[in-house]
Parts: C-alpha cells; structure tokens; sequence
C-alpha cells in the first residue's frame, strides 16, 4: 500500500506534459521506462562514493520509543549533522492490537512498522549505515559475535516475548547495509552523560523511569583517553533500602521462599512502613499512586496527593537513594564527581535534590559505641574514629525533552567506539537474567585513537523535532539524480 501510494504521489508530481506524454505509451513502454530510470539510479546510489553513513540511534522505552538521526563522516572524525524524529507511543511500533491474547506486543512484526513510521519522516531505512539500540532491560552476553550485542536477554518492564529477540536478524530486510548494535538502557545513559560531560572521570547515574535503574561512568584514569568504562548495576536497586520518611509505603516487594527470591503482586503493600528497597520506593507505581492517578492499584493504597506535596515525598526519597547509591559507588571505584539523575519522572525533584551526602566507608567507625563523646562529623582523620563525610553534587535534567535526548546522544557516541571487554560479576538472586550485582562494559576508540579525538560535536545543538510528513516519492528523487542533481545527503534524506 505505501509503495502504491509512493507511486501515485510522484505521478502527481510530474510535469503536466510529462503526465500527457505517459497516457499515450502503452503499458509495456511505460513500465520499461519506469524500470530503466530506477535501475540507472539504484547503480548510480550504489556506485557513488560513501563520504557520510546514516546512524540512526532507537530508544525503546516502556511509554514511548524516541529516535535520533545523524548523518557521520566516514570514518567519525568529523561533526555529524543530527535530527531529532518526532518520540512515537511504543505500542503504535512493538505492539499489534490484531492479537487475541492479552500481550499485544509484537517485535518480530516491529520492522516493518519501524520503516513505515521512518517513511512518514522522510527516511528510508534502506539507506541506514548504523542502527544501534537501547534495550529496556539487558541483553545476552552469551553469543558467538562479542564486537556487537544484539539478542534481548529480558526486558522486565515489557514483554516477556521480547526475550531472545535478534535486533539483527529481524532488521536485516528493511535495514540490509545497516550494522546493528543493542545496549542496555542504563548503558546508553551513561554514555550519553560521558559524551555531553567530556570532563567528567566519574558519575554515577540514576534513571527513574518504570522501575528505577543504576549505571556508572568510569573513564581511564590516566585522563590519555584510551578507555570509557560503564556498568549497570541492578543489584544496587533491587537491594539497597532506604529509610522512608513519609506514611506511604510501598507496593510490590520480594518474598523470601525456599526456592529463592520471588517478586511479589503489585497490590501486595506494606502502608506504612519505614523502609523500602529503592527499587519499590522510586517505581513508577509509588508515582502514580502519591497523584492518586494509579489504575492498577486499589484506592486505599493512594493517598491522592497534590503535585507540591507529591514532589516533596518523591524529592526526600530520592534523596535517600542518592546517599546510599553513592555510597556503594565509592566502594567500587572511590568518590563519584557527580551524580545524573534522568527518567521521565526526575524533573519532579529538581531544585529539591542538589547533592548526594555519606559517610566514606573507609573511615566508617565499626565500633560506634567507642566514638569520644561529642565527635563531630567530617573528621581530617580516619585514625581519630570520627567518621568524613562527602558531599557530591546532583544534577538532575532540566525537563522531560532534554533528558529523553541523553541516551539517544549515548547511543550515537558508542558508534565511535568499539567493545573490548565485558564482565559480568556477581550472582542473579532472582534467575531472571536481569539483577546481576553489575555487568561492566569497557569501551575503547576506533582506529587506536584516543577519547580526545572522537568528535562529540554533534550534541551541541539539536534540531528540533520534525512533524511526520508524506513519504518522499522515490521516483521524483530518481528522476532528479538521473538528471545530474546530487542531494546534500543531510540527515533528514
């Protein structure tokens, strides 16, 4: 149907004269000239030398699925020119309502949905170099090809159908020059935040979105660039327990059982209570319900707050996690520079979370009961048993558009790159592939550069998004190349 459309729109589009001249060919004339005149600019397109590759950057996420597009030099020494798409509900691309079951998600069918939308944009994925993707969830580190992942391990927050996907394979008919890549949710934050923050050595960042998720940013310390270390780390959410100051609870929950670790309902909660794993205490569901606006959940369990005095509840909780989550950070790898808080449900707390604030673990009093009567915190020495605080700013997106653009920016970044090495340390309490205490990626610059050459100049300054419009006709530009015309090959072709 969007071929014949295609077809139509570029008959439209003739000349007058040119329109009157086709009535008078017969059938098979006419089809031969169509069929030499496309085939000449299929030779012509595929001869020409390649100066700039198409990479198209998709961030699959529970709500909506954003997309970015930029046209590299080859060879990423140069700034790419970008284009922001228009963020698309996920479920017009990865879902297919003609389903009878209840999951309406459908990631085989996806690429062909993909490619349509792509063609309302006036993109044709046909011409695409790269497609890397970000995976709301994880995925398997056990293939044959190490150099790009592309199989979904699980996605917790979606569907179980998405476990085992190939981005690869299902993408290799509408995308067949494209190198594809998947990464990690969480790891495409982090690079996004090494790529806006080239000064940065150390961040640890929090993404609040449908459950909460941790990753950190570790460059080379030598600061000669010649390696970016990122890692999630699901663990740190999924057991890490904060202090609840407010009478609202949580809703979910693990359960200890003979088998192991199991998640409990939804509607299974514990109003009040004084803790909660981070996870359970900065989900989207402990959102919803503060605003009363919970469908899932039964009323009792929401208080029905304003948005003062929600963001003031959602605010000191996510205080607490930034103290704790910098804590566990400064055990692996020292003091975090900064932490980034993203998500579509961060802006609340902006203004209201400016540092995170604890206790160095290494100057941590085991014995509290020994401390002197009257010793003070921020002690100049360990040796003393008085205990050194650290104090590490907070930086939380500005509002929901800047911050849905920073994964995006991370997935083009890792084009630049290349993976050496993954490690995956720790155990999975709950066997579901998703909480391992870390998996940690270390990526290293292409072609034996360093980090200082890899251009980042592309993230300056984004366009903004374009409105779908109607597919360009294949035939006019066919016509245009034949004639001598050469496009600017810019992003948004």
């Amino acid at each position: 149907c969007w071929l014949g459309a295609r077809l139509l729109l570029a008959a439209l589009r003739l000349p007058e004269a040119a329109c009157e001249a086709a009535a008078t060919l017969g059938t098979e004339r006419l089809d031969d000239s169509l069929q030499r005149t496309l085939g000449r600019a299929a030779e012509e397109e595929e001869d020409a030398p390649k100066s700039e590759e198409l990479v198209l950057a998709i961030d699959v996420g529970a709500t909506r699925t954003k997309l970015l597009l930029c046209a590299m030099t080859v060879g990423g020494c140069s700034p790419g020119r970008v284009r922001r798409l228009p963020p698309v509900p996920t479920a017009r691309l990865w879902q297919n309502p003609a389903l009878e079951s209840e999951d309406k998600f459908d990631p085989e069918g996806a690429p062909a949905r993909v490619r349509d939308y792509l063609l309302t944009c006036g993109v044709v994925s046909s011409r695409l170099g790269r497609l890397v993707f970000a995976v709301p969830g994880t995925v398997d580190l056990a293939t044959e090809d190490r150099s790009d992942y592309t199989v979904v391990k699980n996605t917790p927050s979606m569907s179980p159908r998405f476990r085992g996907f190939d981005f690869k394979l299902a993408f290799r008919e509408v995308c067949p020059r494209a190198k594809v890549s998947a990464v990690p949710d969480g790891l495409a934050a982090a690079l996004g935040v090494a790529c806006e923050n080239r000064q940065l050595r150390s961040a640890l960042v929090l993404i609040l979105g449908t459950a909460p998720a941790v990753a950190t940013l570790f460059r080379d310390p030598s600061g000669k660039g010649r390696f970016v270390e990122v890692a999630i780390w699901q663990s740190w959410v999924w057991f890490t327990k904060i202090r609840l100051d407010d009478p609202h609870g949580y809703c979910g929950g693990l359960r200890v059982t003979k088998e192991g670790l199991r998640v409990k309902p939804k509607d299974s909660h514990k109003i009040p209570h004084h803790q909660a794993r981070i996870r359970f205490a900065l989900d989207v569901l402990t959102w919803e319900r503060l605003h009363g606006a919970c469908a899932e959940l039964p009323p009792h369990t929401q208080p029905s707050l304003s948005a003062e005095a929600a963001a003031k509840v959602w605010a000191a909780r996510l205080q607490r996690a930034v103290d704790a989550l910098a804590e566990r950070f400064h055990s692996v790898y020292g003091p975090p520079e900064e932490v980034h808080v993203l998500g579509g449900n961060a802006t609340a707390a902006r203004g209201l979370v400016t540092a995170a604030k604890y206790v160095v673990p290494e100057s941590r009093n085991p014995n509290p009961r020994s401390r002197p009567r009257g010793a003070g915190m921020g002690g100049t020495s360990a040796e003393s048993e008085e205990e050194l605080w650290q104090r590490v700013p907070v930086r939380v997106a500005q509002d929901d558009a800047t911050q849905q653009q920073v994964a995006l920016r991370g997935l083009l970044y890792s084009s630049h790159f290349k993976l050496k090495q993954v490690s995956a340390p720790g155990q999975d309490p709950l066997a579901r592939g998703w909480t391992r205490g870390g998996e940690i990626y270390m990526y290293v610059p292409k072609d034996g550069r360093s980090e200082k050459e890899v251009s980042a100049d592309f993230v300056a300054d984004m366009a903004s998004p374009v409105e779908p419009q109607q597919p360009r006709c294949a035939i006019a530009a066919a016509r245009r190349r034949t004639a001598g015309s050469s496009g600017d090959g810019s992003a948004s072709t």
